[in-house]
């Protein structure tokens, strides 16, 4: 579905971005964005691509190996990769764009995409849409903001999924949950028969931009949602039973409490968690570390075990309207979504959904078999920006989940506490 938003001008506009100090502003004023100005085919000099993805373990290195190589039309440009840890990325990349620095070429999360369109720090990107035209697939509709095309896909992952450690079932003589019950009472055999965590996810704000995408998995799948496109429903009675099964989950001792997505999901690698409520991209890069007993044959992945489909993480590629070299970040882009840059990437974005529909080798989908259950769960999940408040999409999730996280840690009705986030919302948002 295309975002369509009332347009206002971009040079009109002040650059604003939510959470921009005017200190911070000040202070980096001075900065630009990397490479020499150029026209076309004839810029050159050094472009840089940021990504948190460069520092995953096993992913990263295979997408930086996919793109290094880039030189430009002219066989000018050297691609130096920005590495920003994902907690801090969003925050920092908008401090530096908003001014007027950052990198020529980045990947943005959706709500930050949108966030920076409606700030005016991304270039218009309407011109490769046009060239490319039929190439490109539906997914790339996520890049289309405010009347115009910022940006393109450049992964989906889907967290419309449950991974699940094979042996671990067989072991036990555990069927694969398709319900919400058959999940919790899987997860609790696990925890009471092995000493291990039958289930782990995300719960706590400080990880609130992947704890989104998680809870978003039970908003979804329990048929809630966040707005009818019109006006906000936080506390719509799926909303709430979403969320007391989320509590039931973690209140009934199946999955640890603190402990962060990298330690939980290092945990899955090592054997030391039954399921998880995963995306895409994450499986790829557990089943690539070598040094997991979790591979591509032991780890199994389904639909969620929820009546409706779940999430997915929207990443998108665009480019800084204020680089010195915007004509070569646009030609590197148009390169990603090329014939040769799609196959080079698709390597490591695994079973994720991408701008065109380039399918994964042969070879990789018959050392996973769970890549499938992935692809297929993308054409059903949903982005987690919230229809028709796209721009305030993170402060609405972050209320809820800080309400979410009361509720874990010191208990309360969730229907009330809910009414409490509606009410508070539609106050601050008019």
């Amino acid at each position: 579905m295309k975002l369509n938003h009332a347009h206002p001008s971009r040079r009109a506009r002040a650059l604003r971005i939510t959470g921009i100090a005017a200190v911070a502003a000040i202070a980096l004023a001075g900065c630009s964005a990397s490479g020499d100005a150029g026209d076309g085919g004839d810029a050159g000099g050094e472009l840089t691509f940021s990504n948190w993805q460069f520092l995953e373990d096993g992913k990263g290195p295979i997408i930086w190996d996919a793109v290094k190589g880039y030189t430009g039309p002219n066989d000018n440009i050297e691609l130096t990769k920005v590495e920003i840890p994902f907690a801090n990325y969003a925050d920092k990349l908008s401090t530096e764009l908003g001014a007027g620095g950052g990198p020529d070429v980045m990947v943005l999360q959706d709500s930050q995409f949108a966030s920076l369109v409606d700030a005016g720090v991304l270039e218009p990107l309407d011109d490769i849409a046009d060239e490319l035209g039929d190439s490109l697939n539906n997914t790339n509709e996520a890049g289309f903001f405010q009347d115009g095309q910022y940006g393109f896909n450049w992964e989906r992952p889907t967290y419309n999924t449950v991974i699940y450690n094979k042996d671990i079932f067989a072991e036990l003589d555990l069927e694969v949950p398709t319900t919400f019950e058959e999940f919790l009472t899987t997860a609790e055999t696990i925890k009471s028969e092995l000493g291990i965590a039958g289930f782990a996810g995300r719960h706590q704000t400080a990880e609130i931009d992947g704890w989104t995408l998680e809870m978003a998995n039970w908003i979804y799948g329990f048929g809630g949602e966040l707005s009818d496109g019109k006006k906000l429903t936080i506390d719509k009675a799926e909303n709430v039973e979403a969320v007391e099964a989320f509590l039931e989950t973690f209140e009934s001792g199946v999955a640890p409490i603190g402990d962060d997505a990298s330690t939980f999901r290092a945990k899955f690698g090592q054997g030391q968690v039954g399921m998880l409520f995963e995306n895409s991209g994450v499986a790829t890069t557990i089943t690539s570390n070598p040094d997991n007993v979790v591979n591509g044959e032991n780890m199994g992945a389904a639909p969620l075990p929820l009546a409706n489909a779940g999430s997915n993480s929207q990443l998108i590629i665009a480019v800084n309207a204020n680089s010195d070299n915007v004509e070569a970040a646009k030609d590197f882009v148009r390169w990603v979504l090329g014939e040769e840059g799609q196959t080079a990437i698709r390597a490591g974005l695994g079973a994720s959904a991408m701008a065109t529909d380039v399918e994964p080798d042969a070879e990789f989908l018959a050392a996973n078999p769970w890549a499938t259950q992935f692809l297929e769960a993308a054409k059903t999940s949903k982005s987690t920006l919230v229809e028709g408040f796209e721009t305030e999409s993170k402060p609405i999730w972050r209320e809820v989940l800080t309400a979410v996280e009361d509720l874990r840690v010191n208990g309360g009705d969730v229907k009330s506490k809910l009414a409490e986030v509606q009410k508070s919302l539609e106050s601050e948002l008019g």
